[in-house]
């Protein structure tokens, strides 16, 4: 992911949007929880805190049927 679309991933979540990231490398996705620094810390499918360099990252879609809207 790019810094210009990090900064916007950052801003989305500190601002309770959802925003989904995946890491191609590591198969791993999730919803974004928070970002310290150049990490972002995400939640996976099964709950789980994940956490990636953004420049592993890159930004996905999913809709309310995959991922309903945390509370």
């Amino acid at each position: 992911m790019e810094k210009d679309r990090f900064d916007f991933v950052r801003v989305e979540s500190e601002q309770g949007r959802d925003v989904f990231v995946r890491n191609p490398e590591s198969g791993e996705e999730g919803l974004v929880e928070r970002c310290s620094g150049e990490t972002v810390i995400f939640i996976n499918p099964q709950g789980e805190e994940c956490s990636s360099d953004y420049h592993k990252l890159e930004e996905i879609t999913r809709s309310k049927e995959e991922w309903p809207r945390r509370n």
